[in-house]
């Protein structure tokens, strides 16, 4: 892949988690544009609930690099795993993801 990357990822989170915990990762995934150069755009938000409960994920992220590099630099980049760590996993039930190359 030599073209922009984006990669989408979704979170299904457990039943016990609070809306606290929720908006945290929104907060958090946000935030993250500001503390990793490599990424050029982010939307990320909890499901609008347009479907019947329970059949979609919880939380969507979508996000933007130049490159396959950068996504490798924000995948492994000590901010983007601690709040993984103390924030996401916590509270995840499943998760599910993709990343392919913008036309």
């Amino acid at each position: 892949m030599t073209g922009r990357i984006r990669h989408v990822v979704m979170f299904q989170f457990v039943e016990s988690a609070t809306a606290a915990q929720r908006s945290a990762v929104k907060e958090g995934l946000a935030a993250l544009r500001g503390s990793i150069p490599a990424i050029k755009a982010i939307s990320c938000n909890h499901d609008a609930g347009f479907a019947p409960p329970g059949s979609n994920f919880d939380f969507c992220a979508c996000v933007d690099f130049d490159s396959a590099e950068d996504y490798k630099v924000y995948q492994t980049h000590p901010v983007h795993q601690q709040l993984i760590a103390d924030t996401i996993k916590p509270i995840l039930k499943a998760r599910s993801a993709v990343q392919f190359e913008l036309e």
